[in-house]
């Protein structure tokens, strides 16, 4: 049995055996084997197999926040924040999810284009990660530290007609 590829190589098989001839390596992408084989009268047959192979993908996504900002840190007077950004993929992003210091998650609406609304932060810093997930199991982050200090509270001035002695600032 002799067999001939796509990409011109060729040899023979000992025996006819689909193991063997399974056993050919396959080195391209998609690859065409034509395996022909001959009796000792002079009959042959041929026969083509057509074998795609699909190499793992083992590249990461890459994924980056843009609103409200592209920088690492953000500073705000808002109890919450809504994130947003992109994702990207050599195959396809497809799942974004977010996590907070704070102990929220959660998932972002959308894969290459994504967003997520309201993260609730608590005062001082709440760090956010992202993390951009493909279907090969490939994820990558990127993330964004808040630092939520609220508005000081108003202070009220004291009535006029306060008498002078009971208008100690509070």
């Amino acid at each position: 049995v002799t067999w001939v590829n796509s990409k011109g190589d060729s040899g023979k098989i000992g025996r006819a055996s689909c193991r063997e001839i399974l056993e050919i390596s396959v080195v391209a992408v998609k690859l065409k084997k034509t395996v022909t084989a001959k009796d000792a009268a002079g009959n042959q047959s041929t026969d083509t197999l057509t074998v795609a192979y699909n190499p793992p993908d083992t590249a990461n996504p890459a994924i980056s926040i843009t609103g409200p900002t592209s920088s690492s840190t953000y500073a705000t007077e808002s109890s919450s924040i809504n994130l947003s950004g992109s994702a990207s993929d050599n195959v396809g992003v497809s799942k974004v999810t977010w996590v907070s210091s704070t102990g929220n998650s959660g998932t972002a609406s959308g894969t290459s284009s994504w967003s997520v609304p309201g993260i609730a932060l608590l005062e001082g810093n709440n760090t956010i990660t992202v993390t951009a997930k493909d279907a090969a199991g490939n994820q990558s982050t990127d993330t964004l530290t808040v630092a939520y200090n609220p508005p000081a509270p108003e202070t009220a001035a004291p009535p006029a007609d306060t008498p002078p002695a009971l208008r100690r600032p509070c």
